[in-house]
């Protein structure tokens, strides 16, 4: 028994209709075009801006923007 079954031989190579990429993601392949394309493209919505960093932290400058002056 093979817990760890690394054949992808079943998947097909569907790559992005725009930049002609490899698509891996369901919602890519799904969509024909990568995430980044779409948003371009205005398939999608643009994902809205991040505000922190990675960790949870402000990013340096940000907090200042916030600050009555």
């Amino acid at each position: 028994m093979n817990l760890l079954n690394l054949d992808v031989s079943h998947l097909t190579l569907i790559r992005c209709g725009a930049c002609r990429q490899p698509l891996w993601k369901r919602e890519s392949r799904d969509l024909g075009f990568g995430l980044d394309c779409a948003e371009k493209l205005g398939i999608i919505p643009p994902s809205p801006p991040r505000f922190s960093r990675r960790d949870g932290g402000d990013c340096q400058g940000q907090t200042d923007l916030l600050e009555e002056t």
